[in-house]
């Protein structure tokens, strides 16, 4: 990384006008902006008086002195929410010119024929451009963007200083979390976020970007240092359409490198190439050892190799520009081993030690959800719990346990599939899950507005006649998880998969607490005997 870029990163406090922008300000400081020049307009109250201390387009956030932006939608549209939002005391109505001139008079009407991209320049400037106070790293992929991220943020705060972490678990600044409710969030909370970042002293953030956020322009505003791409399979081509375009918006985030960061690509991966040829940016490839040994031109590679492994963790060797390096890391699954390398690339990138990275990740936790056990040391039967909920993660979250299974022992994997989402994966998850166990427990997964049942019985379908004697259904999912670990074997390793940190099931638009860990946890107390079933 070069350091060079960072003053124009730590001297870049101030807004267009030379203002640094305090957490709380005058409607009038804060539409002063060149760069709003022609795009709103003031049509009702008075914008010179009145204070902002907030900006969110949720209105019931909205509290004294708040700017909601109104963005338009067509299953939710924010001018529905206008009343709602005044009535909680917001100041200014940041809306479409029709619905903006109708504010009354207890609030500011502001307009804009475009909300949504106006509202978050607001909320960048209202909390002090935080993009420009802090480094960035951004990591994309279909799986592994969790593990990858939480990792780095706990490498880059043990050998650089205070990092920050925004991804599908949590919001972190190095000190407190908070859940997250996106992978990465719009505009408007992720400047509320990262400034928060800020004023707690984060040098440094690590930021899940999900193909989604790429193609709406969520992270239009953050220049990156680091990027990293850890995997391309099928998911979401409901909203992309098609593997090629989803490609694409994940190639976005290295298109957008500057040439002195630092791209990090799984040159294992096949979609690698597009990642390469996105843009300028440096290259450091992570791949196995076996897959390393031809490097494109101009990629130094960092390699890794399982030297053993067991319930415990694994022993890895990291080899990057003629060093190497061996660690025991404790984590499980041989998926974790590209996870590990890369994020120790992204500290190396950033300029941390390699010394400092191995003493790190000698103590680094797996987030919550990816392969997490459950058992304790009185069960004969080990259980997981996993986030994966794709054909390729059932893959390799198996493939990665497979190897600690006792050969009289079985792999039992509990799986399902979401409703209103990509239903082409739905087959492939099923093959996925007879290549890779030996037992498959089908059930529901968040159905959503479909039908439980048809959604299982889609999946079951995808399932040949002679391996169907292997696939059990039930569409309870605390159901579907007692029987794994009621009917398993001393021996047997149970991965319940596809909720992973989730404590909610989905069922038509009502969130139900649902906690993969606490069902199975029950499930395994009472095969000892300790609970009444």
């Amino acid at each position: 990384m070069d350091s060079s870029r960072w003053p124009r990163v730590a001297d870049a406090t101030s807004t267009a006008t030379g203002k640094r922008m305090p957490r709380q300000t005058s409607l009038g400081d804060l539409l002063e902006d060149a760069a709003l020049a022609g795009t709103i307009q003031v049509v009702a109250g008075d914008a010179v008086g009145g204070r902002i201390t907030g900006i969110t387009e949720d209105s019931r956030l909205v509290e004294a002195g708040t700017l909601f932006v109104a963005r338009p939608g067509t299953s939710h549209d924010g001018g529905d929410h206008v009343a709602d939002a005044i009535e909680r005391g917001a100041g200014a109505i940041l809306a479409v010119p029709a619905v903006a001139t109708a504010v009354p008079a207890s609030a500011v009407g502001i307009a804009t024929p475009d909300p949504a991209k106006v509202g978050g320049d607001l909320a960048f400037r209202f909390h002090g451009h935080p993009e420009r106070r802090m480094a960035f790293a951004g990591i994309t992929g279909t799986n592994g963007k969790t593990t990858v991220a939480t990792l780095a943020r706990q490498l880059l705060d043990a050998t650089l200083g205070r990092c920050g972490l925004v991804g599908t678990i949590e919001a972190h600044d190095g000190v407190e979390s908070t859940p997250a409710t996106l992978t990465t969030p719009g505009r408007i909370a992720l400047a509320g976020v990262l400034g928060d970042f800020a004023e707690a002293g984060c040098e440094r953030v690590v930021m899940e970007v999900s193909s989604h956020a790429l193609d709406q322009g969520r992270v239009a505003d953050v220049e990156f240092d680091v990027a990293v791409f850890t995997n391309l399979s099928g998911d979401h081509l409901d909203y992309h359409g098609d593997m090629a375009s989803y490609a694409a918006a994940k190639a976005l985030l290295f298109a957008g490198l500057p040439s002195d960061a630092t791209a990090i690509i799984n040159l294992a991966d096949p979609a690698a190439r597009t990642m390469l040829e996105a843009g300028p940016a440096r290259v450091i490839g992570v791949a196995p050892v076996e897959a390393a040994a031809d490097p494109p031109d101009g990629v130094r590679c960092l390699e890794h190799r399982i030297v053993d492994r067991d319930f415990s963790g694994m022993t890895l060797e990291l080899r990057f520009e003629a060093t190497s390096h061996r660690v025991r890391v404790p984590l499980v699954g041989d998926h974790n081993a590209f996870n590990v390398a890369a994020a120790a690339a992204m500290a190396i990138s950033f300029g941390a030690d390699w010394s400092a990275v191995r003493v790190a990740l000698e103590t680094i936790e797996a987030p919550r959800g990816r392969l997490q056990p459950v058992h304790g040391p009185a069960d004969e039967v080990r259980v997981f719990v996993d986030y994966a909920h794709t054909d390729d993660a059932i893959v390799n979250v198996l493939a990665g346990v497979r190897p600690e299974v006792p050969s009289e022992a079985a792999l039992v994997v509990v799986f399902g599939a979401g409703g209103d989402r990509d239903r082409t994966k739905r087959p492939r998850m099923m093959h996925a899950a007879l290549d890779g166990a030996d037992r498959v427990v089908v059930t529901s997964d968040n159905p959503r507005t479909e039908s439980p049942d048809a959604i299982v019985a889609e999946i079951v379908a995808a399932c040949d006649v002679g391996r169907r004697d292997r696939v059990h259904q039930e569409v309870d999912r605390a159901l579907a998880i007692d029987h794994a670990i009621a009917t398993a074997r001393a021996g047997d390793v149970i991965v319940i998969a596809g909720k992973g940190h989730e404590d909610y099931q989905i069922v038509g638009t009502e969130r139900r607490h649902f906690d993969d860990v606490e069902v199975a946890a029950a499930a395994l107390a009472r095969r000892r005997g300790e609970a009444p079933s």
